[in-house]
């Protein structure tokens, strides 16, 4: 028998996605995100650490000691929610930062995005409320996007989430599953979340029912060397993602979870789903330099200091060279927040003059959910070097004006 192959065309896929693709569309971030790596582009987009941050000598010692002790162990598989060696350490870091934690409550992640798309699966219906702040992480949004939820947006400052109108919402009758929240130098606003504003959280979530996810890849990159405990300190209803792509590298992929102890069997029965494991060399090779008490401490110092540089440079630029640039003094983490002070000047119009100056950000309307983000935008100054960056504001300097000449 005779079969004529029939060429499978994009028009035919349609009626064959799944329903929760129609969700999320993140065509607009990709082309940003593809801009910027674009060659000759100067890219303030992506909050991409800088290449000098990473520890490479120290990980190439490690990792030539995991070998030759546990070479075999390193290339096998492991447990679905991490060596114990990797979720101890965890531990550690965790118990540090926040409320003492048991490494029985801790599962390891590929990468915390991954933790917060486990926490989904395993808690989210379809039409399930989710709180978070707006403006808010885009990778977040599009997580609960697409597990069907429906986001309560709440207004925040620079002191956080505005607790005070989540406790308005919540008497009126709104519930929520999980609220959302990234305390440390938040992504995109640089917020930090109060210490009367997590006391406040912990104590709705508790009076409510619901559980707070608490986002905190930025929190060791305070400038000042002040970091507020999680907020694990004051509910038990808390789960933390802990990110060490900002602080060792992303590139292995390994990051923790914390969570209540009922919850951890369902995340990992949701993990095993998906990849069946994290990394098992990762794991070897940051469960040595998490156990190193000499090291972290120094490695986080310079990283400080390096990302202050940084952002003061870069302010200095802009104030210089952009004043109808508004934003507040850099704190920690890795951006800046921006209003542009002048209202023929949207920031959709300046990114599309940026472009042509080959000099990328990111426009702020992708992360807010109801806000009005036409006059605000993201400047990440983690990965260019001086002489990239005095190019970058310079090229960014005749975009705006070039903007004002088009409108008059």
């Amino acid at each position: 028998m005779t079969h004529t192959r029939i060429p499978f065309g994009g028009e035919e896929l349609g009626p064959l996605l799944a329903r929760r693709t129609h969700r999320v569309r993140s065509d607009a971030l990709r082309d940003i995100l593809a801009a910027a790596a674009m060659p000759g582009m100067l890219s303030l987009a992506g909050g991409i650490p800088a290449a000098e941050s990473f520890p490479v000598d120290r990980i190439t010692d490690v990792m030539g000691q995991v070998m030759a002790r546990s070479g075999t162990g390193a290339l096998q598989y492991g447990p679905t929610e991490g060596l114990p060696a990797m979720r101890e350490a965890l531990a550690h870091q965790a118990s540090a930062t926040g409320a003492t934690v048991p490494a029985s409550r801790v599962m390891v992640t590929s990468g915390s995005q991954q933790g917060l798309d486990l926490v989904a699966q395993a808690l989210l219906d379809e039409g399930d409320t989710v709180a978070l702040d707006d403006p808010s992480y885009l990778g977040a949004v599009q997580v609960f996007q697409r597990a069907g939820a429906h986001l309560l947006a709440v207004p925040g400052d620079s002191d956080g989430i505005r607790t005070d109108l989540l406790e308005e919402r919540l008497a009126a009758g709104a519930r929520c599953k999980l609220v959302y929240v990234v305390p440390n130098f938040h992504n995109p606003t640089g917020a930090v979340l109060s210490a009367e504003r997590r006391v406040h959280l912990a104590a709705l979530a508790d009076r409510y029912g619901f559980l707070i996810v608490e986002d905190d890849p930025y929190a060791a990159l305070t400038f000042t060397g002040e970091r507020l405990p999680s907020v694990d300190v004051h509910s038990d209803r808390v789960i933390r993602l802990m990110s060490l792509s900002k602080t060792l590298c992303p590139g292995l992929r390994v990051a923790g979870l914390v969570a209540p102890a009922a919850l951890i069997p369902e995340l990992v029965a949701a993990k095993q789903c998906g990849d069946l494991q994290t990394n098992t060399l990762g794991q070897y090779v940051l469960a040595d330099l998490l156990a190193d008490a000499d090291f972290l401490p120094r490695h986080t110092e310079r990283l400080r200091g390096l990302y202050r540089d940084k952002a003061q440079a870069l302010a200095a630029l802009l104030r210089e060279r952009l004043p109808r640039l508004s934003f507040g003094e850099p704190r920690g983490g890795l951006f800046l927040w921006c209003t542009v002070d002048d209202d023929r000047v949207t920031a959709e119009a300046l990114y599309a003059k940026a472009l042509a100056e080959r000099v990328t950000f990111v426009p702020g309307a992708h992360f807010c959910v109801e806000r009005d983000g036409s006059h605000l935008l993201r400047l990440s100054y983690a990965s260019l070097d001086d002489a990239q960056r005095r190019e970058a504001v310079d090229r960014l300097s005749v975009a705006f004006e070039k903007v004002l000449a088009d409108v008059g």
